[in-house]
């Protein structure tokens, strides 16, 4: 049987807020947008598209369910939030 950290039994139960679904694509989202300031810094993208991500990269705009949803059909959760936040900015 797997152990995972936030089930067992021992665990904190405040580590659980920590460890959510939201706040993991939260962090996800916060790269995304970093990543896109980097690439507008140095002209590989717009600097008008970078701040569209900006805006975007937030679970405001890109649902956990979203993410799942696209996540069955590439059977990969970093693509999902990708293609999920590429939605959110067109």
């Amino acid at each position: 049987m797997p152990v995972h950290p936030i089930e067992y039994r021992y665990f904190h139960p405040g580590m659980r807020e920590i460890f959510t679904e939201e706040r993991k694509l939260q962090r996800w989202l916060d790269v995304e947008a970093a990543l896109a300031r980097a690439h507008a810094a140095v002209g590989n993208i717009p600097k008008e598209a970078a701040e569209e991500i900006e805006r975007k990269a937030n679970v405001a705009h890109v649902s956990v369910e979203r993410v799942k949803e696209i996540e069955k059909r590439t059977r990969h959760d970093v693509m999902a939030m990708v293609e999920a936040l590429t939605e959110a900015c067109e």
